[in-house]
């Protein structure tokens, strides 16, 4: 990756459907070079997925919260794999300290949310889990 890559990052992660004529113009290459890099980055696995975010009108109407997860001791990738297929989970991420792993969830009810966390909590290598509804987006 260099710069020219960071930039066009930058441009896709505020608008994906932005138009390589338009990506070219901005960056000052030709159309061509913006497609070719864009392949290069999905064939690379830097670009993972192109995805939808939803207005804010739309997250009013949803609940997000964020469970820290602390896992037994062993192989966690049966854990990691239950739950990238659990609808409700945006994101899942490992950290340092005292939980192992973040799961992003959105719901459309507070009943649905607990039904996901229940799942999550059952899981055989679950030790513990703590979670925070969202409130509000602090910083846009």
């Amino acid at each position: 990756m260099d710069d020219l890559d960071d930039k066009l990052l930058h441009l896709l992660t505020r608008n994906a459907r932005s138009t390589a004529t338009d990506l070219a113009s901005v960056l000052g290459v030709s159309r061509g070079t913006v497609q070719n890099r864009i392949e290069a980055l999905l064939h690379t696995k830097v670009i993972h997925r192109f995805t939808v975010e939803m207005g804010a009108t739309e997250h009013d109407h949803q609940i997000s919260a964020f469970t820290l997860i602390r896992l037994n001791a062993g192989d966690h990738r049966v854990t990691l794999a239950a739950l990238r297929r659990m609808d409700e989970i945006l994101d899942v991420h490992n950290l340092s300290g005292n939980f192992d792993i973040v799961a992003e969830l959105r719901t459309s009810s507070l009943k649905r949310l607990d039904r996901a966390l229940d799942q999550i909590r059952v899981m055989q290598e679950v030790a513990e889990t703590q979670s925070h509804i969202r409130l509000a987006q602090a910083i846009k």
